[in-house]
């Protein structure tokens, strides 16, 4: 029996991250109808954490 998978293979051009970080988003969230407000509210979570853990290892750098 067939089995069908939406699957999204994705090549980026890491000399672009952000609009490949948001082209990622934009073919990401039509697979989630109705919840996209949700994945961009995690990814901006995501984000800040790492802002943060990136901040954190910018202080112990400089002695604070």
């Amino acid at each position: 029996m067939a089995q069908v998978q939406p699957i999204i293979r994705i090549e980026l051009d890491p000399t672009q991250p952000v609009p490949e970080i948001c082209a990622v988003i934009m073919a990401v969230t039509p697979y989630h109808p109705g919840q996209e407000k949700a994945i961009l509210l995690g990814v901006q979570e995501a984000i800040e954490k790492r802002l943060k853990q990136l901040s954190k290892k910018g202080d112990e750098a400089s002695g604070k």
